[in-house]
């Protein structure tokens, strides 16, 4: 039977990180940082009006701190005044335990590529951490249980199970080299280990001799069976044990793990308090504790929000690229992709009603006023012509459409929903020439036109079963691989179907029996005959000869308006006496043939109506 192998995945920046995916902490961008974590309530406070937020209070206590504001001596745990009066400019953020619960979440998601279960929670043998559970405590004693290593927090791991499937990425070193290159492109800072157990890999990758930043020390493996080695060296408060009880044992000169191992268990036993068993476990190198498997959500949700409105387009730019970012590697994880982006952008509600509400009467602004119970904001949706993964492919739309876009008030928060979820398309590897084609560029930029243009104008020309050379063609969606192929298929078809009539005709050089470019309205022309002058875009032409292509009776005789027409190619011919050219706005022109002596020709597609007699020109022949 296979021994156990367990990732742990530390975030030891994880709150401070996502405040600064937000944007800049400060005018500066250069501010100390401490992050207070709070709860489901502070999340609905965020988004209320700039009026109704308070200050955060001075006897707040701060949960995290960044490594700048660290070196000006300011500690987890500290008041927020105590933190002030050490540093004056030090930023003071708030992030929530669902936001806390979410960035774990993707790391978890990212993570399961490379392994069988993936998880952000132990199971009942070790220390649970329900979401229901967290909610329902005060929140003081939620703050305190953040701020304790042990117990329920801090929330700061993701754990991954690969047992039997580090070989298959060239071995443990090589899956942790990978896996912290995947969490890296979401933005964090990994410490990462493996043990047989999920708490001992927790105790290395937080106190092993890489989280002290320094020496670039590699990442520690303990070796199969040797869990209870490898954390001897840690300090005591690697172990689950209270930080009173840590105290207490560096007072007596216990500092390590091996100093602890090597005393008698009963005197152990009678000072480690409620975790002793854990304990126990741990100094003979066992943890059977098991992992809760994370549940992988079917739609991918970014969500990021501001303590401080932004009005601008290129801060609302900034965090858009992040989570478009944090989008691609989850998709890549997963091996899918993904075919539209909705996005809700939550205004300031009180100075968006106060502005919508000066235009009342107009109809764009009031659209702009949607209310889902968490205030007034703008949606809009990305829809890809095919579904796509990668980062910049996912937000070249959102930028085209961005830049369009006013906002009727300052953003408190953007919300990114991945939807329309399908399986990536996966390229063979070219071996026959050092760089292939990328199979979505052109999806990208079908993608990028239909947020700039408007969707409804982007799109391939599909084949219609007509009898009308005007109806034979129309625009239909490019909406996938399908309607693609089916386009081209139909395109061949009719292309062989015209060359076959061609040939029947007069041979393989014969001219086309169909117009190669149809005006979007048909130009009167009055009565045509051979030598008539006729007027198009205010110049004259004459026409030279007539040849008769085909004629259509009562075609859609159901209808109040059948046609009933006949077409010809016309060749129009202007000149002047001089036999200079005249000026011509015909630049679909060709050169004279036969020996025209005329300035400036072109062939011409027109139909007569057999009804009323007149003649209209259609489009152009080439």
């Amino acid at each position: 039977m296979a021994v156990r192998r367990i990732v742990a995945i530390v975030l030891p920046q994880l709150a401070c990180e996502l405040v600064k995916q937000r944007g800049p902490v400060s005018p500066s961008g250069k501010a100390p940082l401490a992050v207070i974590l709070g709860g489901e309530e502070d999340r609905r406070a965020a988004l209320a009006p700039q009026p109704e937020r308070e200050p955060q209070a001075p006897a707040a206590v701060i949960d995290v701190v960044d490594d700048e504001a660290r070196r000006y001596g300011v500690r987890p745990g500290q008041k927020v005044v105590e933190a002030a009066a050490l540093v004056a400019h030090l930023a003071i953020h708030r992030v929530t335990f669902a936001e806390i619960d979410a960035a774990l979440g993707r790391v978890a998601e990212v993570a399961l590529g490379l392994g069988a279960t993936a998880a952000i929670q132990l199971g009942e043998q070790g220390a649970p951490r329900a979401g229901a559970a967290r909610a329902s405590r005060a929140p003081e004693r939620a703050a305190s249980e953040a701020r304790s290593p042990w117990g329920d927090g801090p929330y700061d791991t993701v754990w991954l199970d690969i047992t039997g499937a580090s070989h298959l990425v060239g071995g443990e070193e090589a899956l942790l080299g990978e896996l912290g290159e995947r969490v890296a492109a979401l933005g964090h800072r990994a410490r990462l280990a493996i043990a047989d157990g999920p708490r001992l890999a927790q105790a290395l990758a937080r106190f092993g001799a890489h989280a002290d930043g320094g020496g670039g020390a590699e990442a520690p493996i303990a070796p199969p069976g040797k869990g209870a080695q490898a954390i001897g060296p840690l300090p005591v408060q690697a172990l689950p044990v209270e930080r009173e009880v840590a105290s207490f044992l560096v007072r007596l000169g216990v500092l390590r793990v091996e100093d602890l191992a090597r005393l008698p268990r009963a005197q152990v036993a009678a000072r480690l308090g409620p975790r002793t068993a854990d304990v126990m476990e741990l100094l003979a190198g066992r943890d059977p504790v098991p992992l809760l498997p994370f549940e992988v959500p079917r739609l991918l949700e970014e969500e990021v929000l501001f303590d401080e409105p932004v009005e601008s387009a290129e801060s609302l730019l900034f965090v858009l690229r992040g989570m478009t970012s944090r989008i691609a590697s989850r998709l890549a994880a997963r091996g899918e992709a993904c075919g539209r982006l909705n996005v809700a952008i939550a205004y300031d509600r009180s100075i968006a009603r106060l502005r919508l509400g000066e235009r009342e009467d107009d109809g764009a602004a009031a659209a702009l006023l949607e209310d889902d119970g968490r205030g007034p904001s703008l949606r809009f949706h990305v829809d890809m012509p095919v579904p796509l993964s990668d980062a910049g492919d996912l937000l070249r739309p959102l930028k085209a459409r961005l830049e369009r876009i006013e906002l009727a008030a300052p953003a408190v928060g953007v919300h990114v929903i991945a939807s329309r979820i399908a399986r990536a398309r996966r390229v063979q590897l070219d071996l026959s020439r050092d760089r292939s084609v990328d199979p979505d560029s052109l999806p990208a930029l079908l993608a990028e036109l239909s947020a700039e243009i408007g969707q409804e104008r982007v799109g391939i020309l599909e084949i219609a079963d007509a009898h009308r050379p005007e109806a034979r063609s129309r625009l239909v969606p490019a909406s996938g691989e399908a309607a693609m192929t089916r386009a081209s298929a139909a395109a061949r078809a009719r292309a062989a179907a015209d060359r076959g009539a061609a040939e029947q005709a007069g041979g393989a050089d014969a001219p086309a029996l169909e117009p190669a470019r149809l005006l979007a309205q048909p130009i009167p022309l009055g009565r045509v005959g051979r030598g008539a002058i006729v007027a198009v875009d205010r110049h004259l032409y004459a026409i030279e000869r007539l040849s008769f292509v085909m004629r259509i009776d009562a075609v859609e005789w159901w209808t109040p308006t059948p046609a009933s027409r006949d077409y010809a190619r016309a060749w129009l011919v202007s000149g002047s006496p001089s036999g200079k050219a005249a000026p011509a706005r015909l630049g679909e022109l060709r050169s004279p043939r036969d020996g025209a002596s005329a300035s400036s020709c072109g062939e011409a597609w027109i139909y007569v109506d057999r009804a009323t007699g007149e003649a209209f020109l259609q489009g152009w022949c080439e």
